[in-house]
Order: structure tokens, then C-alpha cells, then sequence
């Protein structure tokens, strides 16, 4: 399944990224796959639980570091076939390739003015 999570700190200023840093340390030292993006982070998991398990140690290790709240936003794509966040770019790609072919699709999907 794809989870997208946004950990936001509450109460500690207005810079939040050595918070945030610690919280995709945590992703890294499990091994799971994620992409950072400036929203949120993606990260592929097996299930539930283990976000919940996720979501604790984060919560945990920010209260560690003196954080008195924090606001956690979730989102899941759960599908009974998982194809992982890679195969659905990687399909979004291949339709702007062959719907718009001269649209610059390769490699990432992004816009810019």
C-alpha cells in the first residue's frame, strides 16, 4: 500500500525541516521505500499496523527532541493488487508520451512555468 504522510510540529518555530529530517531518518534506518516531496513523504508499507508503528516512533522520538505537539496528516491508497508508487508514475508517464507526444513526460512528472 502507498501511504502519504505530513508530520507537522507544533509549537517549536517556524523552521520545521531538522524535525521533519529526523522523521524520514526514521523511514531510512527501517528500509522502506519512500519519495520526500515538499508536502509530504510517500513511503510504501505492508500494512497499517506498520504505519501505526511508523507513526509512534516519529511521534516519539519528536517528543525526545521537546516537541509538545505534533499534527499528522495520513493518506492511503490500499489496493488488493499493490503496484507501488514507481509502476503509477511510471503508467501516468507512458499516457502523456502517447496522448501528448511532445510533452517532456521523462523521468518525473512535474510542471513548470
Amino acid at each position: 500500500m502507498i501511504i502519504e504522510i505530513s508530520i507537522v510540529p507544533i509549537g517549536v518555530g517556524e523552521s520545521l525541516s531538522g524535525y521533519v529530517s529526523q522523521a524520514v531518518k526514521i523511514i531510512e534506518e527501517k528500509g522502506l521505500d519512500y519519495r520526500l516531496n515538499p508536502m509530504g513523504t510517500v513511503i510504501e508499507l505492508k500494512s497499517f499496523s506498520e504505519l501505526g508503528e511508523l507513526l509512534d516512533e516519529i511521534i516519539r522520538r519528536l517528543e525526545e527532541e521537546g516537541v509538545p505537539r505534533v499534527y499528522v496528516v495520513v493518506k492511503a491508497d490500499w489496493r488488493k493488487k499493490a503496484t507501488g508508487m514507481d509502476y503509477k508514475v511510471k503508467v501516468v508517464e507512458e499516457k502523456l508520451r502517447t496522448q501528448y507526444p511532445h510533452h517532456p513526460s521523462e523521468g518525473s512528472i512535474h510542471h513548470r512555468h
